[in-house]
């Protein structure tokens, strides 16, 4: 079953500042960044276009989330490590890619491959 939506959840906090603090971080010392998700997809010009492109060629929506705004709409989910990849079916949000999948990706193709077997996978045991 195709996913209703894929929520992506990054490990950093929202806002202004942040963001600043963020890109900053990644261009000083972007090896050692918190969020992996982040790394993987995002420049310092914003979203990678590789990513983008996959992300708007899905049949689904997807929707961002930084670690403040998910931990209030999912509490249940808060001993999860961060990031996450999740999808929603039927209302039920499930762990597509968990974060030691994620950091473990290598680079941005690495981790479009990874999202793309994982969907593959739990569309067909779905």
């Amino acid at each position: 079953m195709i996913p209703e939506r894929m929520l992506f959840v990054y490990n950093a906090e929202s806002g202004m500042f942040n963001a600043l603090n963020d890109w900053a971080h990644k261009f000083f010392s972007p090896e050692t960044y918190e969020c992996s998700l982040c790394r993987h997809t995002y420049g310092l010009r914003g979203m990678l276009v590789p990513w983008k492109i996959f992300i708007e060629g899905r049949p689904f929506p997807s929707s961002f989330h930084y670690r403040p705004e998910f931990w209030r709409t999912y509490p249940a989910m808060r001993d999860l490590p961060l990031p996450l990849i999740l999808v929603e079916r039927q209302g039920a949000v499930e762990v597509l890619l968990a974060a030691d999948e994620i950091k473990g990706a290598v680079d941005l193709p690495a981790l479009i491959k990874l999202v793309s077997a994982k969907l593959d996978a739990s569309e067909k045991a779905a």
